[in-house]
């Protein structure tokens, strides 16, 4: 009944949307029809997921922490303000010293994580070369395979924090963990969405997290169906943050 109570309440604004600012319309239904998405497919259901909020990530005692966080206009920023925060406690709760990201695009995350790293970390970043964007599996998504050609990979980096970070121009799908495994104390994958490189990426950054570490993955979304997918079948038992598309998982 109270299901039906809120069917009927949203019917009844709807109707008043319609008679007073019609405009208003088309963006009320496409809420409804996202948030429809999230639970109409079960493999893609983000309820499935256990939750924490951003204030949740903090200790509960202590001292205060103090953290820098470098702000990039909209339209190149690839996380939100909120998620930056966000992978910014994670890696504090991990008291990370060496970082690996799968999928440098323009350098937004390497940048917050070397702004907030000791001098002596260890930060790597690995993405597909610019003079040769082939990959070993096919990169389907086309938001995806624009970013594998587009020119500038790192280039919003400032240019004082580059010489900290170890950047790697390669496929991931051919790149080889076992060398670094358990040398990592938090991993960033943000890379294709596609489902083979989501396992892969996925796979090999759960290889290099040492005992304690954390593997964080953007984009757990509706819009990134394979990422869902993959998080709601792995071992790993990742955990969404409210208001992100991040989830995060710490090794046991």
């Amino acid at each position: 009944m109270h299901s039906l109570h809120k069917a009927a309440r949203l019917c009844g604004r709807m109707v008043r949307i319609v008679c007073t600012n019609p405009r208003r319309l088309s963006h009320v239904l496409g809420t409804a029809l996202a948030a429809s998405a999230e639970v109409s497919d079960r493999s893609v259901d983000l309820l499935r997921f256990p939750t924490v909020t951003v204030n949740e990530l903090l200790p509960e005692s202590g001292p205060e922490w103090r953290a820098t966080l470098a702000l990039f206009p909209t339209a190149k920023a690839s996380v939100s303000v909120l998620e930056s925060v966000c992978l910014l406690l994670l890696m504090k709760r991990s008291n990370a010293t060496a970082v690996f990201e799968f999928g440098t695009y323009k350098g937004v995350s390497i940048t917050q994580f070397a702004l907030n790293l000791p001098a002596d970390s260890r930060m790597f970043t690995l993405d597909l070369p610019e003079s040769d964007a082939s990959s070993r599996f096919p990169i389907s998504i086309p938001k995806d395979a624009a970013i594998a050609s587009e020119p500038g990979k790192g280039s919003l980096v400032p240019p004082d924090l580059k010489p900290r970070i170890t950047f790697i121009a390669r496929d991931s799908a051919t790149f080889d963990a076992e060398p670094h495994a358990g040398q990592f104390d938090f991993v960033f994958v943000d890379g294709a969405h596609n489902a083979e490189y989501v396992r892969n990426d996925s796979e090999k950054g759960w290889r290099m997290l040492r005992p304690g570490g954390i593997i964080t993955w953007h984009d757990c979304a509706v819009a990134d169906p394979d990422v869902v997918r993959f998080l709601l079948g792995c071992p790993y038992k990742p955990t969404r943050i409210r208001d992100t598309s991040l989830a995060f998982a710490v090794k046991s």
